[in-house]
């Protein structure tokens, strides 16, 4: 295993292109994929534009959208252009777009900003799951050395295939913060969630990602919730919690079956 210190999701200003303009030097920690043809995975793209837009509104997440455009194989840098398109006194909304070697990747839109302070309700409980210790470790052996697989810890607490359901505790080998960019990273495992959904020929079509607040470094447990397959697309969403059981943030995706599974399904 190869472990990455640094949040291999952050942004840095561009050399080129003035203000609003950011790049994602891509590390093998951001990427996923066979060795020697990796790729930018979808959740470090959004963390990544997240990241910009809280740089460039200082302001902190409210809500996140994303489109996946066009492959990232072989990327270097991730190009971000960001600007505020809306908003008023206390919230701020922005689009986003990123590319590579000038191809568009993925297109984005947010909400930033919060009004007032107001005391918090959580209507959601976290379910009752075994906890990390006592959970399945997710088998990795697949994964290519350094890339993103290898920065988690994944234990799979709950799988009902069935019922389209998992909870799986995640929590990063280096401790990183649990913000509003790590938690979108984690939210993007949403195709491996179900034997069906995922393999050859699968890929994330939108992700949807609304920030709810942090939580010290350590586990998170996102509880994913397919809704249905159909069209050779699934569809779901899911909930993220930290371990006392407080509500972090909310996902939810559309995302291209598998060729096999889908007619596996369809029969």
């Amino acid at each position: 295993m190869s472990h990455s210190t640094f949040p291999f999701w952050r942004v840095v200003p561009a050399q080129t292109g003035g203000a609003g303009h950011y790049d994602l030097h891509v590390m093998p920690a951001a990427t996923v994929g066979p060795e020697g043809a990796g790729h930018i995975m979808g959740g470090v793209a959004l963390g990544a534009m997240i990241d910009a837009m809280e740089i460039e509104s200082e302001l902190p997440l409210l809500f996140a959208q994303v489109q996946f455009l066009s492959p990232t194989q072989h990327a270097e840098t991730l190009t971000i252009h960001c600007e505020q398109c809306g908003g008023g006194q206390s919230i701020a909304q922005y689009a986003a777009s990123a590319s590579v070697n000038g191809r568009p990747t993925h297109r984005a839109s947010a909400g930033l900003g919060a009004r007032g302070q107001s005391q918090p309700v959580q209507f959601v409980p976290m379910p009752d799951v075994p906890p990390p210790g006592e959970s399945k470790d997710l088998n990795r052996d697949w994964a290519t050395p350094g890339s993103l697989i290898d920065q988690l810890d994944m234990r799979v607490a709950v799988e009902d295939n069935d019922r389209g359901m998992q909870a799986m505790w995640t929590r990063s080998h280096a401790g990183f913060a649990v913000d509003a960019g790590w938690l979108a990273i984690i939210s993007d495992f949403f195709l491996g969630s179900h034997p069906k959904s995922h393999g050859p020929g699968s890929s994330s079509l939108d992700a949807m990602f609304r920030f709810v607040e942090a939580a010290e470094p350590g586990w998170v447990l996102s509880v994913t919730q397919f809704a249905n397959f159909g069209r050779g697309v699934v569809h779901g969403s899911a909930r993220h919690f930290s371990e006392d059981g407080k509500l972090l943030a909310i996902s939810s995706q559309t995302g291209v079956l598998p060729r096999i599974a889908f007619e596996d399904i369809a029969s």
